[in-house]
């Protein structure tokens, strides 16, 4: 599952996003993926969850934006990160996931026409 996630990902390895703005693209990159391969006659997959949820560290509890997909977690950032890029956590670093912080968001879910737009304002927001 792992190896799906990362070219499904891959696209986005580069882009730098707010963190809310990483879970945004990462719930709609995952919806999409869902949407594109199981008709409405299959059993229904799981829909990728966006959480808010805190993480052990080395100085204590940090607060960051996670998405949970058929069992793999996606790390979005620090919730108060601008520039962060999305990336698969490994088990360790789910480990460290404190699951009775996690809070369930409800974000909404993008075509990929606006992820892409979203992409391009902020590669030129972020040159200017």
């Amino acid at each position: 599952m792992s190896e799906q996630l990362e070219r499904l990902l891959a696209p986005y390895v580069g882009v730098t996003l707010s963190a809310f703005d990483n879970l945004k693209l990462v719930v709609s990159v995952l919806a999409a993926e869902v949407s594109a391969n199981h008709s409405s006659e299959d059993s229904p997959e799981p829909r990728p969850i966006a959480y808010e949820a805190q993480r052990k560290t080395d100085t204590g509890l940090e607060a960051f934006y996670c998405v949970e997909w058929q069992g793999v977690w996606v790390d979005c950032g620090r919730t108060n990160d601008y520039a962060a890029s999305p990336a698969p956590l490994s088990r360790e670093e789910e480990s460290g996931i404190d699951m009775s912080s996690l809070r369930e968001l409800n974000v909404p879910v993008m075509t990929m026409q606006q992820v892409s737009f979203m992409c391009m304002e902020n590669a030129h927001f972020d040159h200017c």
